[in-house]
């Protein structure tokens, strides 16, 4: 106290003007007696709260470190992709087969690629053909042919008529929601988040895909042998599920088709499963894909701070403590040191209080801690701060004053 009110007699010494010094005198009585009432209110009341130092925090209540999502390598996801050069189960082929007899007229269908990547060809049967250009797909025709007896030397052509795709609907935090067709052969989440323009910045790393129904394997199976009409189109078959749903006449036998299985939803983390490479991010047709959107998370900052207020965490960088008061503009009083945080370690829980130094933050990385989302920063008045910033709103009214006073 009395080191306090020297420092203070000898700055109104220092003041030119005798008006000014007894202001300054003026502001010394008063900030005197602020401080003594700063001190005695401490004595009372009790300064030091239960605190944990900063440097000392257990382990439990120190924040994580937040996730590095803002950049996502969606690569890590990808399998390996598809040439359109490339036969894939589903597409339809023009296919051109000659006997090699004059009198025998090229004949010339149209073959959709089964799910098991075979090809029906007429007189020839099934051959596989998934997976080859469409040179050597016509040469694998040739020998199916020859070896089963049906030709001794044909010349067979296969061009493909038109790639087989898939419709997946993608929605929630993309530049571009909507439904996309996707190459049969390489659909999976990374190319449909490709196909509707990539993530937003407000999205999050949930991703919600769901899956269609499909029949059980053994309808499956039989509807995945291929069925033409005579000018090659696949033939669609109705829904069997929907036919069940009506009600069969009294006394009638109602015929009991292949039933659909419910849609399967399957939730995954894009962060977590960049550690799995067996996480399964292969799309069907008709899937839908929902990315969520990021929930916003804050810090508070406030005291002795040039603006303080609610500030956003970034979403790919941890916030320590120093970030958060440069984020309110810094200090406002040049002797603040004292910093409370405040944190819940859940929200049932009782909050904790952090102290930590200003000061002792800028040389020590343990007192400049990570702060963790909801936490609650201020820095507090001392009487330090108190007389410091007393006396410098009343420096500033005396010189006010002492520039008015005409000196004769």
């Amino acid at each position: 106290m009395q080191q306090t009110a020297l420092i203070l007699q000898s700055i109104s010494r220092s003041v030119g003007t005798p008006v000014a010094r007894g202001l300054a005198r003026h502001a010394v009585r008063r900030t005197g007696l602020i401080v003594a009432i700063v001190v005695g209110e401490c004595l009372l009341s009790g300064c030091h709260t239960s605190a944990i130092r900063a440097s000392r925090l257990p382990t439990d209540l120190q924040a994580k470190v937040r996730n590095r999502s803002g950049v996502i390598d969606f690569t890590r996801f990808s399998t390996p992709g598809v040439s359109d050069s490339l036969i894939s189960p589903r597409d339809l082929l023009k296919v051109t087969v000659a006997s090699g007899h004059a009198e025998e007229k090229p004949l010339s269908v149209l073959v959709r690629v089964g799910n098991e990547g075979t090809a029906t060809i007429p007189l020839i049967g099934s051959v596989h053909v998934a997976g080859m250009e469409a040179y050597d797909a016509s040469q694998n025709i040739i020998t199916a042919g020859v070896e089963r007896g049906i030709f001794v030397q044909p010349y067979v052509t296969v061009e493909i008529e038109s790639k087989a795709v898939r419709s997946i609907t993608v929605l929630g935090a993309v530049n571009n929601p909507g439904v996309h067709e996707l190459p049969y052969g390489n659909c999976s989440l990374v190319t449909a988040l490709a196909a509707a323009g990539g993530l937003t910045t407000e999205a999050g790393t949930e991703v919600q895909i769901i899956r269609q129904p499909t029949l059980g394997l053994a309808e499956n199976k039989h509807l995945s042998d291929t069925t033409h009409d005579k000018q090659g189109s696949e033939i669609q078959m109705a829904a069997y599920q929907t036919l069940n749903n009506f009600p069969s006449p009294k006394g009638a036998t109602q015929h009991v088709g292949p039933q659909l299985h419910p849609p399967e939803i399957v939730y995954l983390d894009l962060t977590e499963a960049l550690s799995n490479t067996f996480v399964d991010t292969r799309l069907g047709d008709r899937d839908i894909v929902k990315i969520s959107t990021r929930s916003k998370e804050y810090i508070f900052v406030t005291g002795l701070v040039v603006r303080p207020g609610q500030f956003e965490m970034p979403i790919d960088q941890d916030v320590h403590l120093l970030d958060a008061i440069a984020m309110a503009g810094g200090q406002n009083s040049p002797v603040a040191d004292k910093i409370l945080v405040i944190r819940r370690k859940d929200k049932q829980s009782e909050p904790v209080i952090i102290k930590a130094s200003l000061s002792k933050a800028k040389k020590n990385g343990l007192e400049n801690i990570r702060l963790a989302a909801g936490d609650t920063i201020s820095i507090e008045q001392t009487p330090a701060t108190v007389v410091v910033d007393t006396f410098n709103r009343l420096f500033r009214v005396s010189l006010g004053l002492a520039g008015r006073t005409s000196v004769f």
